[in-house]
């Protein structure tokens, strides 16, 4: 296996040029200077070569690249990107392909393709299955301590609003999880591994557990089992505005693709 990190730029541009997946993966750490100055344009090329080495079969570039793209404001193009590179990891997994540091990818990579099923934003919604990965993926992620305050509260966020079933209504069982997890996440953070700017979240992360102890109490006495707390037009109007990209994520989504089209136009130039 050649040593792509000891290997001139000159020898690594040249493979890349003939599709090596890990020269692609390599060229994303071989930026100009002026490019590293700038966060826009250096965000760029690593973008377009995890891109360009994750559709090479790169495993290391699909798993960044895919959870680049849920780290940002997600529009529609990238959710449905993310969920293209998801699923790739996950049968890379499940064929026995993720081994030693990478089996990781394969199991964050069931956890984020559970999300993006059951949020279903511009993208297929299948809570059923869903669910069952991001169950599977919650045991197996349970004692990776820099991911246990994310995962618990995201699990926690969809039992509450229902979205981690088909109906989109929480039974008490739901809420029952919701609150489990929410205490998980909240036990979990911890502000010296956590990014210090999270406290805020932490903050809702509270808010929610309490919530969802009152909405339990509520319901069990005058609903029963069931949680009717939309109605399905105002579910439609939820899933709407949940869709909809903000001026400011569209301004950045527009600043996004005008530094990609300079890097082409660059890469170009330079023979590429």
């Amino acid at each position: 296996m050649a040593d792509y990190e000891n290997m001139g730029t000159s020898e690594v541009e040249r493979l890349a040029k003939h599709g090596d997946k890990d020269a692609l993966y390599e060229m994303a750490w071989r930026m100009p200077a002026d490019v590293q100055r700038n966060p826009v344009e250096s965000c760029a090329w690593q973008d377009y070569w995890f891109e360009k080495a994750a559709d090479a079969g790169n495993i290391d570039a699909k798993s960044r690249y895919a959870r680049s793209l849920v780290d940002r404001i997600m529009n529609a193009e990238d959710r449905q990107k993310a969920m293209k590179y998801f699923e790739s990891l996950l049968a890379d997994y499940n064929a026995g392909k993720l081994v030693g540091e990478n089996e990781t990818d394969g199991i964050l990579a069931q956890f984020w393709l559970g999300v993006l099923l059951c949020e279903g934003y511009h993208t297929p919604r299948d809570a059923v299955r869903g669910a069952k990965l991001l169950e599977a993926a919650h045991v197996k992620t349970n004692g990776f301590e820099k991911f246990g305050y994310k995962f618990h509260n995201t699990l926690g966020e969809l039992y509450a609003t229902g979205m981690a079933q088909p109906g989109e209504d929480p039974s008490v069982a739901d809420l029952e999880k919701s609150i489990q997890y929410l205490e998980g996440a909240i036990k979990r953070f911890n502000p010296e591994k956590n990014d210090p700017n999270n406290r805020g979240y932490l903050q809702l992360t509270k808010d929610m557990y309490e919530l969802q102890k009152k909405r339990i109490v509520n319901k069990m006495i005058t609903q029963g089992d069931i949680i009717v707390d939309l109605s399905d037009t105002e579910k439609n109007e939820r899933r709407r505005r949940m869709m909809e990209v903000s001026p400011l994520a569209r301004e950045r989504v527009a600043a996004d693709k005008a530094a990609i089209a300079r890097l082409r136009q660059r890469l170009s130039r330079e023979g590429w």
